[in-house]
């Protein structure tokens, strides 16, 4: 008599199946809300990781420049992203390359992948448009920079080599660059934007602006 007892106590504390559907409910009406935000907060996070780590590099092929006494060059690579299934190409990697002892541009750095939903605004960086670098007088080794070229780069499927355009500019020995002067009140400078950013035609909300002094080859942050 008494086992019958607790059994049924153990039946009454049970939750019912309406109860349980009420608690999925409410549960699942907090995620919906609560998604957006989780959302933007993943892909600013995400933004500032990628210019947190193309800032380092920057800064890491300048020190590289000075201690080896001998350019490094930055470039960065347009191309689609077959891996994601993106066809359009846009300027989605970048890597460092020096001189060699047989005089040949060999990388001393990773290839690096800007991951998505992180992309570049070519409307907001200027050090990747070859059409903004000197001429003339305003030449400050005897060849506009940035420059285009194209190279074999692993970009393909696992990886595999494939030639692509890119956009570059020097470290020199001494710390600068060999970027050209610029009009009063603008510079050289490199924009990262979530995904949806990268193509607007105003300015977007979220960036990171890197800002790179031709003379001292100093790298600045920007963000709104």
């Amino acid at each position: 008599m008494q086992m019958m007892t607790k059994r049924s106590g153990e039946r009454r504390r049970a939750f019912s199946l309406i109860e349980l559907m009420l608690v999925l409910t409410v549960v699942a009406l907090l995620m919906a809300f609560a998604a957006p935000n989780l959302f933007s907060l993943m892909s600013s996070s995400s933004l500032t990781a990628e210019g947190t780590l193309l800032r380092n590099q920057l800064t890491l092929g300048q020190q590289l420049a000075v201690s080896k006494s001998a350019d490094v060059e930055v470039r960065f690579f347009r191309m689609a992203d077959v891996e994601a299934a993106r066809t359009d190409t846009a300027f989605r990697a970048f890597q460092m390359f020096q001189y060699d002892e047989d005089g040949e541009m060999s990388p001393v750095s990773s290839f690096f992948r800007i991951k998505a939903p992180v992309a570049v605004s070519e409307k907001y960086s200027t050090l990747l448009d070859p059409r903004q670098s000197g001429s003339g007088d305003d030449l400050r080794f005897g060849f506009s920079s940035p420059r285009s070229g194209m190279v074999e780069v692993p970009i393909g499927f696992g990886g595999s080599m494939e030639r692509a355009d890119y956009v570059a500019f020097r470290f020199r020995p001494d710390g600068s660059t060999d970027l050209p002067n610029r009009a009063e009140g603008d510079t050289w400078y490199v924009t990262l934007v979530q995904g949806e950013g990268a193509s607007a035609e105003q300015s977007p909300d979220n960036y990171v602006c890197l800002q790179l002094n031709p003379y001292n080859g100093k790298v600045s942050e920007f963000r709104p």
